[in-house]
């Protein structure tokens, strides 16, 4: 948001933000916050009742079946709001997410441009400050807060401090299993 703010202008973006009933309410009010301080308008989309109505026929449905289709009903709306507007979608899924496949196809991982898309997770952070991204939203655990007290490092089981460093050798500086073990990276991860 904050990129898209200055590069097309904030008179050009639109931060479109889809609770469910069980989302956090920090994350609705952190999406504010981000566009207060970039100057763009919002608008929020609740979506419980399309999700609700959708799983009321399959109540053993998964928690991780009814977040993946939470992801992939916010991006429907998104490419319909894009429609009305004739605008892009812009994608958040970052360089870890993407190379770890952690992401819903259809979902989050769908975007018309993805601007931070070859930027580690912990590059993406980095950047957040000096871009201006208020000190609250840059400390919070990342979470795409599917489920109540979601976490991406939790979900994941290690720390993208962590992989980041490892993928940057394995991909970026194309170094084997082999050496980044000798390196000190624990081979299970």
């Amino acid at each position: 948001a904050a990129l898209a703010a200055r590069a097309f202008g904030p008179s050009h973006v639109l931060g479109v933000i889809m609770p469910y009933r069980t989302s956090t309410p920090a994350s609705a009010e952190h999406a504010v916050d981000v566009a207060r301080a970039f100057q763009f308008e919002t608008m929020t989309v609740d979506i419980t009742r399309q999700i609700d109505a959708y799983f009321e026929s399959q109540p053993s449905a998964t928690r991780l079946r009814r977040g993946n289709k939470m992801s992939r009903e916010r991006m429907s709306i998104l490419y319909d709001l894009s429609a009305s507007r004739a605008a892009l979608v812009l994608g958040t899924s970052n360089k870890t997410e993407l190379l770890l496949g952690y992401g819903t196809l259809h979902g989050d991982l769908a975007s018309a441009l993805n601007p931070i898309g070859d930027l580690y997770k912990t590059q993406v952070r980095a950047l957040a400050g000096p871009l201006g991204i208020p000190a609250g939203i840059r400390r919070k655990p990342p979470s795409a807060d599917l489920w109540p007290s979601q976490s991406d490092e939790a979900d994941l089981g290690f720390s993208y401090g962590g992989v980041d460093r490892l993928l940057a050798l394995l991909v970026d500086a194309r170094m084997s299993r082999a050496a980044v073990v000798r390196a000190g990276f624990a081979p299970s991860l």
